[in-house]
C-alpha cells in the first residue's frame, strides 16, 4: 500500500512530502493477526498498526477492531491533544473489553497498538503505543527515538538487569487489559523536517534487526516503494521457517511538491 501527499503548496518555501509505504505478511504461522492502515483528513495524517492474539482468530478481530476504531474516533476529532489522543486509546479498550464479554470465543483476545500522528499545515507529529509493537524515529540513518516494550524482558532489564530474563514476547499491558492494568505511552509533540522518517512494525519484523540495521536500510532505500519489500523478505530469510506475523509501515518526510501515488 502506498501514499504520498504534500505539505504545503508549491509557491512556499521548503515544500514538504509525506509517503506511506505498508505491508504485512502471514509468514509461517497459520493466520494472520496483524493489522494496519492509514488515512489522511484535511492537514491530518493517522498511522496505525496492531498486533492480535489470543485464540483462532480472535487476536486478528482484536487488532482490526483497535486500527479501524482508532482511526474513527480520530478522523471525527482529529488532534495532537495527549489528554484527546488517550481517551481514544481507552475507548477503543472498551470497546475489545466488551467484545470480549458477547462473545466466548473472544474472551482470550488482546492486542498490542501503535499510531502516529502528523499534521501538514503545523508540521507536528506524535506517537503512542501499547505492548510491543513499536515505532521508531529516524533522522536519515539516525535513529532519534523509539517506544520502549511493554514487554517483561524490558521490564526485568529496566528494573533488575541481574536476573534470568524471561522471553522476550511476555507482555505486561495490551489493549484488551482491564483500565486498571493498561498502561499507554505517549511522546511528546515534536517537529519533522524532511529527512525524518518513522517506522512502525510488528515484533515479527524488528526481531531480526538491530536498531542500527533499519537506520541504514531506510536510508539506502530512502522514499523508495521497495522499502517494506526489502526489510521483509530479510525478515523471513532470517527467521527460517519460523517466522511471525510481520508488518510494518514506513513513513517519509521529503522535500519537494511532486507526488507519485
Amino acid at each position: 500500500m502506498e501514499l504520498t501527499i504534500q505539505l504545503g503548496a508549491c509557491g512556499e518555501s521548503r515544500p514538504v512530502s509525506l509517503h506511506v509505504i505498508s505491508r504485512s505478511d502471514q509468514g509461517d504461522r497459520d493466520e494472520n493477526q496483524d493489522a494496519l492502515n492509514h488515512a489522511v483528513s484535511g492537514a491530518w495524517h493517522v498511522c496505525a498498526l496492531a498486533d492480535g492474539a489470543g485464540g483462532h482468530q480472535g487476536g486478528q478481530v482484536a487488532a482490526q477492531q483497535a486500527v479501524d476504531l482508532f482511526l474513527e474516533l480520530f478522523l471525527l476529532q482529529p488532534t495532537v491533544c495527549r489528554v484527546q489522543l488517550l481517551a481514544m486509546v481507552n475507548q477503543v479498550n472498551k470497546h475489545i473489553l466488551e467484545m470480549q464479554q458477547l462473545n466466548a470465543g473472544l474472551q482470550d483476545m488482546h492486542t498490542t497498538f501503535c499510531a502516529l500522528v502528523v499534521n501538514r499545515d503545523t508540521l507536528q507529529a506524535l506517537w503512542l503505543h501499547v505492548g510491543d509493537s513499536r515505532v521508531y524515529r529516524f533522522h536519515q540513518d539516525n535513529l532519534v527515538s523509539r517506544t520502549r516494550d511493554h514487554s517483561m524482558l524490558q521490564w526485568m532489564t529496566d528494573h533488575q538487569p541481574d536476573h534470568s530474563p524471561p522471553a522476550r514476547n511476555t507482555l505486561y499491558t495490551a489493549l484488551g487489559e482491564q483500565p486498571s492494568e493498561l498502561t499507554i505511552d505517549i511522546s511528546d509533540v515534536y517537529t519533522v523536517t524532511p529527512g525524518d522518517w518513522f517506522l512502525l512494525c510488528s515484533d515479527g519484523l524488528w526481531e531480526h534487526f538491530s536498531d542500527a540495521e533499519l537506520g541504514l536500510i531506510g536510508s539506502s532505500f530512502w522514499n523508495q516503494e521497495g522499502f517494506c519489500t526489502h526489510i521483509h523478505q530479510l525478515a523471513l530469510n532470517r527467521a527460517t521457517g519460523r517466522a511471525d506475523n510481520l508488518s510494518s509501515m514506513v513513513l517519509f518526510v521529503g522535500e519537494g511538491c511532486h507526488s507519485n501515488g
